[in-house]
């Protein structure tokens, strides 16, 4: 009866999720670019051309680089093409045979024109890393493993199918971002561990702690009038995709929640399992016994998964941090950028929202194993 409901349930969400995102309409840029992939057979240099010989500033390296097209309509055809090397590390790349590149076609009436090398083909890496995961996720988890798997994938399509496209379609990023994480919340709970109670206090648990923790840094974000623009991305996305018309305050907002959506999960489901596990040992706790029991076990999750939003917020920061730590900024300036308070209310607000989840999820656990329920409730809710 439970995998059936929570069948069900997680059926029911899915294929809202899935009418809903059938109904989102965006405005989407034109990319007339070409792209396929090749192979690099044989790289010579070449000598810098004349004007630069006498300016060292202006020196690139430039690579006569003969590949072969491996994929599409072109697949086959041998191609000669210059590769260019400047000064700036941040895009070069070096090429040498053998390597697997993508390359970028100038097509005109369907005659190939020329051929350039974009970038270093790095998705077949990629998808081994991501087999070797899913492998130790199955390998480890089993069936577990499997349902595991399944929610991750859920979760993968509902943030690339419904809240990005939704978010660019010009609904508000707050309810779409809360809706999303609830939805994922119940699937996730509801596939590893079926209808019933610990799955519903682990819902009930997250789901509060987000909104609580989300409602702080909606009001921490009114009051410091950080405006969500400290990246460039979040400058191009404002100004030349959507016009201004984006909530890019909202988009904060969204990042948080769902920047803290796994970790808040993980203390809900952890806290939810314990006293689930106390209570089938000893049936005779008392309400009491089970929710301390449970802010025991909440209080010892806290302080290490604490450190981990944190400190994973101050990882992704450490280039900034770096950069104005060498130019000596002063500690007034530094704390009140707009980069640094922005990550500063990230990581903080995830945080709050993790702490307030562990007393309701003790305190909905405890509610659920010890009150009094009808037969309908029983069938419904038995573990």
């Amino acid at each position: 009866m439970q995998r059936f409901w929570a069948f069900l349930i997680s059926l029911v969400i899915i294929c809202a999720g899935y009418f809903y995102s059938s109904t989102l309409q965006y405005e989407k840029q034109d990319n007339p670019e070409v792209l396929t992939k090749g192979v690099v057979l044989d790289v010579k240099e070449m000598a810098p051309a004349g004007g630069e010989k006498n300016n060292p500033a202006l020196l690139e390296k430039q690579w006569a680089v003969r590949l072969k097209i491996t994929e599409g309509f072109y697949k086959g055809r041998l191609i000669d093409t210059v590769h260019y090397q400047d000064s700036n590390p941040a895009y070069d790349f070096m090429v040498k045979p053998g390597d697997k590149v993508v390359v970028s076609l100038d097509v005109e009436d369907f005659v190939l024109k020329e051929a350039y090398i974009s970038s270093l083909a790095r998705d077949h890496y990629l998808g081994l890393l991501a087999l070797i995961f899913s492998g130790s996720i199955l390998a480890i988890g089993l069936r577990q493993g499997f349902k595991t798997l399944l929610s991750l994938i859920i979760t993968c399509l509902a943030v690339f199918k419904i809240l990005l496209p939704a978010i660019l379609a010009g609904k508000n990023p707050i309810t779409v971002s809360i809706l999303i994480c609830t939805g994922v919340t119940i699937i996730t709970h509801m596939l590893i561990t079926g209808f019933s109670k610990k799955s519903l206090a682990a819902i009930t648990g997250t789901v509060i702690g987000l909104v609580l923790g989300g409602g702080l840094a909606k009001y921490v974000i009114v009051l410091t009038r950080v405006n969500g623009l400290n990246s460039e991305e979040s400058q191009m996305l404002y100004y030349s995709f959507t016009r201004g018309t984006l909530d890019v305050t909202g988009l904060l907002f969204a990042g948080i929640i769902i920047g803290a959506l796994g970790a808040v999960m993980d203390v809900a489901m952890s806290i939810a399992s314990s006293i689930s596990e106390m209570n089938e040992l000893n049936p005779e706790l008392t309400f009491r016994h089970l929710f301390q029991s449970g802010l025991n076990v909440g209080k010892d999750i806290i302080g290490t998964m604490a450190n981990t939003l944190i400190l994973a917020y101050t990882g992704s920061s450490l280039p900034l941090m770096l950069l104005l730590m060498a130019n000596n900024v002063p500690y007034l300036k530094f704390i009140n950028l707009d980069m640094i308070a922005v990550e500063i209310i990230r990581a903080l607000a995830g945080s709050i929202g993790l702490f307030l989840a562990v007393p309701f999820t003790a305190l909905t656990s405890a509610f659920l194993y010890k009150k009094k329920m009808g037969k309908m409730e029983r069938t419904f809710l038995d573990t």
